[in-house]
């Protein structure tokens, strides 16, 4: 014969043991506390002391868990909570986030906010704000110990409405992007990723003060410890911070050169001392969008391809440089591209062993 649902209430051993089950399905708090409500009764327990279980069952906490099967126990505390992608987007009137293929949508509706999921019809409308209604859902979705994340996406505009909350533990992400207008809240989420564990970063911001705002950046121990680097055309370098990017294995960004003869040889010369170097792509211009491919020729000893170029073709040039005291070479493939105003150059460069 089933217990009744009366009993098991009453037995908070079997309340605990069906938090469990949530746990161990890798379900996020949020489903988990609906589906035991759905199974138990919405007065079955108040979702705080549903967090409070469910928080403890992943802490491995030794006096809430003494009770408890030590195999049990040893196995919430080694299964990690997964997801491939974790992608939120915020604006002054709504903040949106995907779990994978799961969509959430908080959205701003005259003095409160309405919620919108993927798997549900329902339209539930709330008297809070929206920024906090979603904090709501994803702060105990954050706090889940050794939650684990392929990829991590932030974008935000420059009216969104504080959230510096939004990560109560570092999250452990293998590659992030983020993507704003302020520069110090781009950092500040940034520093929010698990240092060492977080080995790709992708940063789009508009800077306003691009050598204090570069100093955030390359002072951060996430960058620091991260093995590939990808910066937006929105950001520029110039040829004195490129020495930055010697710890990095891959490396994309847009430089600024003053004097295009002597930078490719500057540029040259710096990236073949990265002992960690496998490739990076430069897209170089200078102040005026001027064509640099004959000066970029002229500064490896090259010659430029002389003839009229096939349709679609592009002018390019390719260098092999003997990196000193090694058996490997850099090879430096060269291309002239068109923008709006003029050229840019984009140089692509490989480690060959």
């Amino acid at each position: 014969m089933e217990m009744s649902t009366n009993l098991i209430n009453e037995n908070h051993r079997y309340l605990r043991t069906c938090i469990l089950y949530e746990v161990l399905q890798k379900i996020p708090i949020f489903d988990s506390y609906r589906s035991f409500c759905d199974a138990m009764g919405k007065d079955a327990m108040e979702y705080r002391d549903f967090e409070f279980w469910y928080y403890r069952f992943y802490h491995g906490n030794r006096t809430l868990l003494r009770s408890m099967n030590h195999t049990i126990k040893a196995v919430v505390d080694s299964i990690p909570i997964g997801f491939g992608i974790i992608q939120i987007s915020v604006s002054d009137t709504s903040m949106s986030w995907w779990l994978d293929k799961k969509y959430f949508s908080c959205c701003k509706k005259d003095n409160g906010c309405t919620f919108v999921r993927s798997d549900s019809p329902k339209v539930e409308r709330s008297e809070e704000c929206y920024m906090k209604r979603s904090l709501k859902y994803l702060n105990p979705l954050f706090k889940i110990p050794n939650l684990q994340v392929d990829h991590f996406s932030l974008d935000f505009d420059d009216e969104m409405p504080d959230c510096d909350d939004l990560f109560p533990v570092p999250l452990n992400a293998k590659s992030v992007y983020i993507d704003g207008d302020e520069e110090h809240k781009v950092v500040h989420f940034l520093s929010a990723m698990t240092p060492g564990y977080l080995k790709s970063i992708s940063l789009d911001i508009l800077f306003e003060d691009e050598e204090e705002s570069y100093g955030m950046i390359f002072k951060n121990e996430q960058f620091k410890q991260a093995k590939s680097v990808s910066f937006s055309p929105r950001m520029e370098f110039n040829m004195a911070e490129l020495e930055h990017f010697s710890h990095l294995k891959r490396f994309k960004c847009l430089m600024w050169t003053e004097n295009p003869l002597e930078d490719i040889k500057r540029i040259r010369d710096t990236v073949s001392t990265f002992k960690e170097l496998e490739s990076c792509e430069l897209e170089c211009r200078d102040g005026f969008d001027n064509s640099l491919i004959a000066d970029f020729a002229e500064g490896l000893g090259e010659q430029i391809p002389i003839g009229p170029l096939a349709e679609g073709e592009q002018l390019s040039i390719t260098h092999r440089y003997q990196i000193p005291e090694s058996n490997d070479c850099l090879e430096f493939k060269i291309k002239e591209t068109t923008v709006k105003r003029g050229y840019r150059c984009l140089v692509n460069i490989v480690r060959v062993r």
